[in-house]
């Protein structure tokens, strides 16, 4: 099992707000939560069995890092997690500091020795000269997520390699939206996209003597729209979705925004 496989940025995050540590295990179950494989869970019980594993010992072994971890009944594959306290969390770790990086690890009952060997190789990786500081250096979640992933295998490298990349396009009608939008690209990481200046077609016929008088084409609406075009890993993009929708709802019910994907098969230049 490759833990590249299990880490998946949506359970990543950069800024966890608990001060506690009972509020970071329930931060952090409903940090996993995020993943589509715990939909059926709710997230009092992943949080009831994090806390009932840290009865038995506090997961947070020194330096700052913790692995709160636990075995859920019915999960079918593992999911892993990492977050960051800027200001640390008391853990009752064994050198008694504040955790401020935390991975979360969530397993099925019937693969012990696989939850074993993640354990194992999250605490190898720690281990690596500098690995701490790099992580708790991330700025965002998809930087924290690739700092983590480049360094479980070397020769996986930049997460966005040619070949794996999609063509985002989001056509967006309302400048607060995009304002929006761009909030949640920051917060992703997301600093280079292209935004075009469109009109809707109806716009256009509206200014045809033909039709002119006989429909309100626009119903009093502001004509204009954007069009953003971003180029992302494939791995981005169900989470990016995700994190829109978040904001918006069900895009399949807010006309503010129609997106689409598209593969990318030949790219090159900056």
């Amino acid at each position: 099992m490759e833990l590249s496989d299990v880490v998946k940025i949506e359970c990543c995050d950069i800024d966890l707000k608990a001060q506690t540590k009972d509020e970071a295990l329930l931060e952090l179950a409903k940090l996993c939560k995020n993943n589509s494989s715990l939909q059926t869970f709710a997230t009092e019980s992943i949080y009831t069995a994090l806390k009932q594993r840290e009865a038995l010992g506090s997961t947070g072994f020194g330096r700052g890092i913790a692995i709160p971890h636990c075995q859920l009944e019915g999960l079918r594959e593992f999911v892993v997690g990492i977050a960051l306290s800027r200001k640390g969390i008391p853990f009752d770790a064994i050198d008694k500091k504040k955790v401020k990086l935390l991975f979360t690890i969530l397993g099925p009952v019937e693969n012990r020795r696989g939850h074993l060997q993640l354990l194992a190789q999250i605490s190898q990786i720690l281990k690596e000269n500098g690995m701490v500081n790099t992580l708790l250096s991330a700025k965002t979640k998809i930087g924290l997520y690739e700092d983590f992933i480049r360094n479980t295998n070397p020769s996986v490298g930049k997460i966005i390699a040619k070949g794996e990349e999609k063509l985002m396009l989001i056509i967006v009608k309302d400048d607060e939206i995009l304002e929006n939008i761009t909030e949640i690209f920051i917060e992703y990481g997301i600093e280079e996209s292209t935004i075009i200046e469109t009109q809707q077609m109806e716009n256009l016929l509206s200014k045809v003597p033909l039709f002119m008088g006989f429909f309100n084409f626009t119903g009093g609406k502001n004509p204009q729209s954007k069009i953003i075009l971003l180029k992302l890993s494939k791995d981005y993009v169900n989470s990016l979705v995700k994190a829109i929708e978040e904001v918006f709802g069900d895009l399949d019910n807010f006309s503010g925004i129609s997106l689409m994907v598209l593969d990318v098969s030949f790219a090159k230049g900056i």
